[in-house]
């Protein structure tokens, strides 16, 4: 197993991309989820996934771990897809809102199985959850 990105990401309308495609500029958002019942990753777009985040604006921890076989499922996950991504180049990349930011993923152009989780917790000044 390998970890291309970990630690905090800055997102922008709790929105957050994998790009492969060198020609394109980012997913289109009713592309990116045309035909899916889910709401947290994008991929209908070849080569580009659209990741919804639960925070609006700000930084979010984040980890892209890349294994050879599917990790288990931690039960205590709040939110998870899997979705099918092929990346259309070798240059793919984790790419935060309006290209602001990058973070290459050096994943080979083969076929991937995404596991997108996502974890959301509020803590108010009261000290309660």
């Amino acid at each position: 197993m390998r970890r291309p990105v970990a630690g905090e990401v800055h997102v922008h309308y709790g929105q957050i991309y994998v790009e492969s495609d060198p020609d394109s500029f980012g997913p289109d958002l009713t592309q990116a989820f045309a035909g899916q019942s889910a709401g947290l990753c994008g991929a209908a777009i070849p080569g580009a996934l659209w990741l919804h985040t639960g925070l609006h604006t700000g930084n979010v921890g984040f980890t892209v771990e890349v294994h050879d076989h599917a990790p288990p499922l931690d039960p205590a996950w709040e939110d998870v897809v899997e979705v099918s991504f092929r990346p259309a180049s070798t240059r793919s990349a984790l790419v935060q809102w309006a290209g602001e930011a990058s973070q290459e993923l050096d994943l080979e152009e083969t076929d991937y199985r995404v596991r997108y989780r996502s974890s959301f917790a509020v803590h108010r000044p009261s000290g309660r959850w």
